[in-house]
């Protein structure tokens, strides 16, 4: 709070010495572009009630980064998983919130949804390619109207670059450029080539992008072939993507675009961790896994902006078909005495088809003494969802009888078997769903006083329709709980809306400082997984039964904070506060060491409502100091300092470790110094990262590691030649740190064989968690 105030009273000061400055050297006009530049480059105060940052191509450059967990790494309140073993970055977390609760888009198209069973089955929301986004937009809580209920922890949208952000670095109908990347924590190149052009009024472009690295590095030592190991697993990964674009500007105000895009990516590994014995009492000979990802899309948009019309001046409208699929395949090579040397195949599919519209429309007034900026629309997506877990169980070599070495009937030698214990394959753990979303908002942007003072009023009505299917997979599974004395799993069909009214303020105290708040109500229905899952394994002892009387999590947040910005430089500070009912988790509903778990005696998991309503709340701070507001020498460099605290807790018994809690990080604090040359030829940035440990009383019962507190520092580095070549250069972890973050930790949960075998104990694979060790990375780019 003292820096706060500092900030204040030496920002108030700079704008009363930048006034007598312009009047006293104002024959000077040579220096005043090149004071101003320094300034310009960096993007204004935001004026939205809430709180958002925009990430923008220029800065993902300069930090190469190269996937979802690069971009956050020095942004407040904002987290992403990664299970380092296999499955990767899990998606975001958002003051406390993760999972299908980020609402998460490309291109205002929404991503599927992730959906993870048991240990070899996970399809995450990590299918965007960087080096094609022209920025990255997250706002943090349920945001204004325009966004849909399942932006209950905050949205995170991708924006692709357009032909134009091309065209014009040189100011041609024409654009060639190469960009290459190496970073040493795991061999990763990564290739990117585009094309741009214009011809009339015609502007297109494409952007291809070939990447390829092995597995990353970790700071673990123990390099054992079974589960004490805790260096990385041998790893391949590649990937391709593809943005194109194909515009028609009939003028700058009327602008018709088509984009495709196309992605596929593979991942191969040889899980050492993983061989030796299991659970079956098998010994592991080996475990090898192949993971496919893809997703292509296409949009047709019209934006017109400076319509004379009653109702409105500006119009978007957006028509979008989208397919993705992600497919894990896992291969065991084992050996039992019983069943000699076999091998089990087991394949998952997971499918997610997607198209829809938006309608989006605003008109600016004038109405008595007051300014307005209305925007209302529509959204509506229809999603088809197909699951399906396939395999096989080969008798290899074929058993023998123990004591005589002869063959018997228990595994004969080349037998192939659709039953992989506890599954009799193929499975769907929940039935064909089509998920129907549809959304109408309206939001008025009111400005009194002339503008010291707006108002931002706003409601949304939202819909939500799961509709599933069953088929004769989906029945089997039903036939089979029921010859073992369960009850028959029968999908049930959910129908629900809710209005979601908004309200923001913006009070400007000056040019200088504004007091912002906003209120915010927000709304998700439970989607195919949460309601309709179903599935028992005999082998571990454990069942998953469907909840028929689920309902939709509801929640209402308010935020209020302070902005500035001026010669000194820029801050914001917000204070939130959260509020879930119906909050969804998967809970222990029955445990057979206290109850006897009718009808087979097994733990019983079930996604239900907390009964008890849970509130996250915290605090945010960004800024940045501009250091040549202390000396006109320092011109270019800033001081930079972020940070966030969360906390949670469950109203009703007043614990911080409740199992809908499990996601929130511990507190981060960022400390950097940066340098950009005003005429934009080279910067540098050196950023210190402060992590506390997670503690005790905010963990979750399952918790069985608990990562301590740590500080990083990175450096990082750019030079642009001329306007054609351009270079950069980063050291990662400099000092060769040993970490670990507890949302990759957290990427554990939902496995139920985690806590199985003889190396459960986290002393055996807790640092295979651990982030890599000091790490290079180098960019080249070429352009004409």
């Amino acid at each position: 709070m003292c820096a706060l105030l500092l900030l204040s009273a030496i920002t108030a000061k700079a704008a009363e010495d930048a006034a007598i400055d312009n009047v006293d050297e104002s024959a000077d006009v040579e220096l005043a572009p090149v004071t101003v530049k320094a300034k310009i480059d960096h993007p204004p105060a935001k004026t939205a009630p809430g709180t958002e940052s925009t990430i923008d191509a220029a800065t993902m450059e300069q930090r190469m980064v190269r996937n979802i967990k690069d971009l956050i790494r020095y942004e407040p309140g904002v987290n992403v998983g990664n299970d380092p073993q296999r499955f990767g970055a899990s998606g975001f977390t958002i003051r406390g919130l993760g999972g299908n609760r980020v609402l998460m888009q490309i291109d205002g198209v929404r991503l599927p949804e992730a959906f993870r069973i048991g240990s070899f089955a996970s399809a995450n929301r990590n299918a965007v390619d960087m080096d094609a986004l022209k920025a990255v937009e997250i706002v943090r809580g349920s945001g204004s109207a325009y966004y849909g209920g399942d932006a209950m922890g905050g949205t995170v949208n991708f924006v692709t670059k357009d032909p134009r952000d091309y065209l014009s670095v040189f100011g041609k109908d024409y654009y060639t450029g190469v960009k290459l990347n190496y970073n040493t924590s795991d061999n990763g190149f990564v290739q990117t080539g585009t094309l741009a052009g214009a011809l009339g009024s015609w502007e297109s472009m494409a952007l291809f992008t070939h990447n390829q690295s092995n597995e990353t590095d970790n700071k673990g030592t123990a390099d054992f072939a079974d589960g004490r190991r805790t260096t990385p697993s041998p790893q391949e990964n590649l990937g391709y993507n593809l943005l194109a674009k194909l515009l028609y500007r009939f003028n700058d105000d009327n602008v018709l675009r088509l984009t495709g895009e196309w992605l596929d990516s593979r991942s191969d590994i040889d899980a050492l961790y993983l061989r030796g014995a299991d659970i079956s009492l098998r010994n592991v000979n080996s475990m090898l896994t192949t993971d496919t990802q893809s997703r292509w899309r296409l949009t047709l948009d019209h934006t017109l902006q400076h319509l004379d019309t009653p109702l409105f001046n500006a119009v978007l409208w957006k028509f979008y078909t989208q397919k993705s699929a992600t497919g894990q395949v896992t291969l065991q090579d084992r050996t039992a005495n019983v069943d000699g040397n076999t091998l089990t195949e087991r394949i998952f599919d997971y499918a997610n088809d997607d198209f829809g519209g938006e309608l989006k429309l605003g008109k600016n007034f004038d109405l008595g003494e007051t300014r307005h900026a209305l925007q209302y629309g529509g959204q509506i997506s229809k999603n088809s969802i197909a699951q399906q877990r396939d395999g096989s169980f080969t008798c290899v070599s074929g058993s023998v009888n123990p004591r005589t070495g002869r063959p018997n009937s228990i595994c004969p030698k080349g037998r192939i078997s659709k039953t992989v214990t506890p599954d009799e394959f193929p499975v769907r753990d929940f039935p064909l769903s089509t998920v129907t979303k549809a959304g109408a908002y309206i939001e008025d942007a009111v400005s009194l006083f002339d503008k010291h003072i707006e108002l931002i009023p706003g409601g949304r009505w939202e819909y939500f329709r799961l509709l599933p299917k069953s088929d004769y997979l989906f029945e089997k599974a039903s036939a089979s709980a029921v010859a073992e004395g369960a009850d028959p799993i029968v999908p049930s069909i959910i129908d629900a809306n809710a209005f979601l009214p908004k309200f923001g303020a913006l009070l400007h105290l000056n040019e200088i400082f504004t007091v912002h708040g906003q209120y915010a109500h927000g709304f998700r229905g439970p989607n195919f997984s949460e309601s309709n899952l179903g599935f028992t394994n005999i082998t571990g002892g454990y069942t998953n039964l469907p909840n028929y009387n689920i309902q939709p999590e509801t929640s209402v947040g308010a935020e209020v904070g302070l902005r500035g910005q001026g010669m000194a430089g820029t801050f914001d500070i917000s204070l939130f506060r959260n509020d879930y009912d119906h909050f969804i988790y998967n809970a222990v509903i029955c445990n057979p060491a206290t109850a006897a778990c009718p009808p087979l005696g097994f733990t019983t998991y079930q996604n239900i409502n907390s009964p008890d309503p849970i509130r996250i709340q915290g605090i945010e701070i960004k800024s940045r100091f501009y250091l040549d507001w202390l000396n006109p020498s320092l011109i270019g460099a800033s001081l930079l300092f972020s940070g966030s605290f969360t906390e949670g807790m469950n109203l009703k018994t007043q614990r911080n470790d409740d199992e809908a809690l499990r996601q929130i990080s511990p507190m981060k604090a960022v400390v950097g110094l940066r340098y950009d040359q005003p005429s934009g030829d080279w910067g540098t940035e050196v950023n210190l990262t402060l992590v506390g440990a997670k503690q005790a009383n905010t963990a979750p019962a399952d918790a069985l590691f608990l990562p301590s507190g740590y500080g990083v520092i990175d450096f990082n580095t750019y030079y642009n030649a001329n306007k054609h070549l351009s270079f950069n250069f980063g050291v990662f972890n400099l000092l060769d740190k040993k970490y670990i973050d507890w949302e990759d930790i957290n990427t554990r949960a939902g496995d139920p064989h985690t806590t199985l075998g003889n190396f459960a104990g986290a002393e055996h694979w807790a640092d295979r968690y651990s982030r890599p060790g000091r790490n290079l990375g180098v960019t080249v780019k070429l352009a004409f």
